[in-house]
């Protein structure tokens, strides 16, 4: 006999089951959205967060296979059930911004001091440009302290469609003219705890791009891989799959749309907390951050140029460098004494290398202490950086933020002013600084937050100018870095030093080799501030070199936020001397300039390990064509300056070299444009050409601008470059014979004499003589490179200032040309702007490549000119001493040429 109680309790646990079943039900493993990113994940665990575990469908009958790639970020095993916790709307008001929306929810979830009651506010800022906030109801909560608009009026005309689930509640934005899904947040549950936030979106397409800094291909393509990356500011070596130097939380994605049209979008997570992106084949991804809020930007677009253009809006243009700071810089950590760097000073000028920047490392400090040089080792250092500077060229030196505390009183004013003026990051609930260890042994941190620490590191940057005349500075460490974890006396063990959940940080502790996260800072927690360590010590480096030179400032920093290329520029920390860092250098630099740090670079030849003549030349080759140049080795490994290599390789460097300089009015022009009109000045393939899905995944070349492409050779003993040359007309350059494959991949042979740049039909470059070095350069004739298009069109533009005063552009103390070349054969330069006179800015000559017909007849300013030479076998036309004054009272000047029929 069955008895009831029995009967009763098995059909109880049969409907759990089923409807246990039913809220786990997945159509397809990509839809799985991970319920347990924290690591140590069980089905025990899992389903004390109420949620489902199962192996995915296509791992059924492997369930070893799939525990190891569940490790590295494959289909999860615990994921979030349909009927999961979820917030609701209880009010939908209209504002003059949007709107502002309530919800709320009933139940907690798996995190502590989950928050029930919530603030949506929806802001339609631009027509391109809409923003979401979500944030506590009752309690305040730290926000990013970054100048971004306010917007406190709805935009009219809006290119985006917004629409509101009500329960469980969810925001889907779509793009009006096609219906692409521009963020939906309707896959998994919103989760707001004090110390974790969740939100997914579904991504229009899985070929995404930027989300920085990690060393990875420039396109995140997850068509089929789970990807998990990591962002909290980190002082370690280049490696992949590693949280670096920067945090940039910035993605463009690629739509396509059933009219063969491609557009792109963006999203800005404005959060500076630790923080982990989940990215899935689906495709989409989850934002999970362990505080602040959620506040989210999105840019529609529709070119990727927009999205850059509207990006920037926000977080600041980027700035505008110096005009010698586009010479060559040479540096190394260890050159020990200054007879060392004299004599790697004389070689250079010996195998007659244009050097403009010669830079020191830390050796030069006495025992590592900031603001100081060691007057035995390197004796006579002011007097050799005056007589530097007196010969046109630069100097540059390095600071690290951590200052020594165990200098005897009164001999270290740095830290005694600092001490006495409470400018240093605190312990934990503490006026006491917390201390921390770097190169000068115990350290504590400047606060830059705080406003009394700018002025006191403009004190000190300034006498320290006045002992060695720097033209800029150079902030290292700045993670902040610390060589233990915390600090001398650990941490507390409350949860801002051990969250609930910690992203996947290297280290596996977001305490490792920086200060305790609990330790205190003028505007919040070091929890809340670590990533923008190195943003606000730019912002007050920047401040303070403004003040003491009075020119425009030059700020190189390891570590950077959103918004840091406003004041500083960046390299990419320390790589290595090999092929793969050699190539990785591309995406690296292409992706900051989409985070609006135009002026990037890496370091030539290998910071860590020995180079080879074969790697260094191919990198100086590769590095003649990045914004920053720059030639940087560690301590103890052999020189690698260009005159220590064979003759031959000298040979190929200068070359590399001479071509940069000659190119320098171009680079100049494309920085300009960046800090005016938010244009890059390095571009991967895919902005010029949208539409060809060959371009979407190239990182091996790239564009200077839209004009020239580069293709290096990043292969070891290799004398071929497979490189894809978009459908156009392009020329080789220097030599101007047009090429006949396009649209098509290229077998160049390319010799380790060579490297591969083309110039774009279409296109007019401006170019300059080479000097001895920038100083005196500036002063040679100009030359036009006119790159006819199929048409025979071509434009350009010229921006010429004195090179480093302050606000030249907000001031407009600059000339500025444009010139064009219309079907005509006619070349008209056009004068818009003529308020820099200094220096006489004179054009010697004209190359004017696919001119497809016999020129017997050219004209300067409606007079004929004699100076003139055609090539028939080339098509290229010569027009060499022309000496035409560009700064002439006429606002329009032309240069014309006759073909014969």
């Amino acid at each position: 006999m069955i008895r009831w109680p029995f009967v009763t309790s098995f059909i109880i646990l049969c409907c759990v089951t089923c409807i246990y079943t039913q809220q786990c039900e997945q159509s397809v493993d990509l839809a799985r959205f991970d319920c347990h990113p924290d690591d140590g994940a069980s089905q025990e665990r899992c389903e004390a967060r109420k949620c489902c575990w199962r192996l995915p469908i296509q791992h059924t009958n492997s369930t070893e296979k799939h525990r190891k790639s569940f490790q590295d970020i494959s289909v999860p095993l615990c994921y979030f059930p349909s009927d999961f916790p979820a917030y609701s709307i209880v009010s939908n008001e209209p504002t003059s911004f949007g709107k502002r929306v309530r919800i709320v929810k009933s139940q907690t979830t798996f995190m502590p001091n989950d928050i029930l009651d919530l603030t949506v506010d929806l802001l339609y800022e631009t027509q391109q440009r809409f923003r979401i906030r979500i944030y506590d109801t009752f309690n305040k909560r730290f926000e990013v302290p970054l100048d971004v608009p306010v917007v406190e009026k709805k935009a009219d005309m809006i290119d985006y469609e917004v629409k509101l689930a009500q329960k469980p509640f969810a925001i889907l934005v779509t793009r009006k003219s096609t219906g692409v899904t521009l963020f939906d947040s309707s896959l998994s549950p919103l989760i707001f705890a004090d110390q974790f936030i969740h939100i997914s979106t579904r991504l229009s397409s899985p070929l995404l791009y930027g989300l920085g800094e990690h060393t990875q291909p420039l396109l995140i393509n997850i068509t089929n891989e789970w990807k998990r990356l990591t962002f909290w500011t980190r002082d370690i070596g280049v490696r992949p799959d590693t949280n670096l130097y920067g945090v940039h939380p910035f993605h463009i994605n690629l739509e396509l749309n059933k009219t063969g049209q491609t557009s792109f979008h963006g999203q800005f997570m404005l959060n500076a907390n630790a923080m982990d992106m989940n990215l899935q084949p689906l495709p989409a991804l989850t934002y999970i951050t362990i505080g602040g809020i959620v506040d989210l930007y999105v840019f529609t677009g529709p070119t990727v140029q927009n999205v850059i253009q509207q990006y920037w809006d926000v977080i600041g243009k980027p700035l505008f460098p110096p005009y010698w700071t586009l010479g060559f810089h040479l540096c190394r950590w260890g050159y020990g004494t200054i007879e060392n760097l004299t004599e790697v000073m004389q070689r250079m000028h010996d195998a007659d290398f244009p050097v403009d920047i010669q830079w020191t490392d830390i050796d030069t400090m006495y025992a590592h202490l900031d603001f100081t040089y060691d007057n035995k080792t390197f004796h006579g250092l002011p007097e050799l950086v005056r007589k530097i500077k007196a010969e046109g060229r630069h100097y540059m030196n390095i600071i690290d933020p951590g200052i020594s505390s165990t200098q005897p009183p009164g001999t270290y004013p740095p830290y005694d002013e600092g001490l006495a003026q409470g400018i240093f990051i605190t312990k934990y609930n503490s006026t006491e600084p917390i201390v921390g260890e770097v190169w000068p042994g115990p350290t504590v941190f400047p606060d830059f937050t705080n406003p009394k620490t700018v002025e006191w590191w403009t004190k000190f940057l300034a006498a320290y100018h006045e002992i060695i005349p720097v033209d800029g500075m150079w902030i290292d460490m700045n993670e902040p870095s610390n060589f233990v974890d915390g600090s001398h006396e650990g941490c507390t063990s409350n949860s801002l030093d051990n969250p609930p959940y910690t992203p996947h940080v290297y280290g596996g502790n977001i305490t490792a080799k920086t200060v305790c996260t609990s330790a205190q800072q003028y505007l919040s927690s070091h929890y809340n501030l670590h990533s923008m360590y190195g943003y606000f010590e730019a912002k007050a480096t920047n401040i303070a070199l403004r003040t003491i030179l009075k020119k425009r400032p030059f700020v190189l920093s390891r570590s950077t936020f959103a918004g840091s290329g406003h004041y500083t520029t960046h390299w990419s920390g320390d790589n290595a001397a090999t092929y793969q860092d050699l190539y990785q250098s591309i995406p690296t630099i292409l992706n900051h300039n989409i985070f609006g740090m135009t002026f990037a670079g890496a370091e030539i030849c290998g910071f860590n390990d020995e180079t080879t003549e074969d790697l260094c030349t191919k990198w100086m080759q590769l590095g003649a064509f990045y914004p920053f140049m720059r030639n940087h080795n560690e301590i103890g490994i052999k020189a690698q300056d260009p005159a220590v290599f064979s003759w031959e390789a000298q040979q190929i460097m200068k070359q590399a070299l001479l071509m940069r300089y000659s190119l320098l009015p171009y680079w100049y022009t494309l920085f300009f444009k960046a800090s005016s009109i938010s244009t890059t000045v390095i571009e991967p393939l895919f902005f010029e050409y949208p539409n060809d899905e060959n371009t979407y995944n190239i990182d091996r070349q790239f564009l200077v601008g839209p004009a020239l492409l580069v293709s290096p050779n990043l292969l070891q003993n290799s004398t071929t470059v497979h490189a894809y040359v978009p459908q156009d007309v392009w020329y080789e350059f220097p030599s101007g014979i047009q090429i006949n494959k396009v649209g098509q991949y290229v077998d160049f042979e390319t010799p380790i004499q060579k490297i591969n740049v083309h110039v774009r039909g279409g296109f007019i470059i401006p170019m300059q003589i080479p000097g001895p070095n920038l100083v005196y350069g500036r002063t040679n004739p100009l030359e036009f490179l006119v790159a006819l298009s199929q048409s025979g069109s071509a434009s350009g533009s010229l921006f010429w200032d004195d090179g480093d005063s302050m606000d030249t552009i907000e001031t407009k103390s600059y000339s500025y040309f444009e010139f064009n070349v219309t079907t005509s054969n006619t070349l008209t330069i056009y004068a818009l702007l003529t308020k820099y006179r200094d220096l006489p800015i004179v054009l010697g000559g004209v190359k004017v490549l696919g001119v497809h017909k016999s020129v017997t007849n050219v004209n300067v300013n409606g007079k004929s000119y004699p100076n003139f030479a055609y090539n028939a076998n080339d098509n290229i036309l010569f027009i060499y001493g022309v000496n035409l004054n560009l700064l002439d009272d006429k606002m329009t000047q032309t240069i014309e040429w006759s073909a014969s029929a």
